[in-house]
């Protein structure tokens, strides 16, 4: 469903790195929308997104958060996340 990029162990922390497909970007307001809507969820640490490509890098803390939550972030702001295929 998604792409894992890498897990850490550190501090108690589980970190891991998702690349999510997005569709309905159109403008560097749509990014920056989505990435201020993932910085607030608890547990995220690090949102990189692609407008060109339609992908979301996402570091995130998998002991506060999980993807199927980080898509509902991005479906109620109205955007469309999936998986990415390689």
């Amino acid at each position: 469903m998604f792409n894992l990029l890498f897990k850490n162990r550190r501090e108690g922390q589980v970190l891991e790195t998702v690349r999510i497909r997005i569709k309905g970007m159109t403008c560097k307001g749509c990014e920056g929308t989505i990435k201020k809507a993932l910085l607030t969820k608890n547990g995220v640490r690090e949102v990189y997104i692609n407008r060109d490509e339609g992908v979301a890098s996402v570091t995130f803390d998998s002991t506060q958060t999980d993807v199927p939550a980080l898509h509902q972030v991005i479906l109620r702001k109205g955007y469309f996340p999936g998986p990415v295929e390689e």
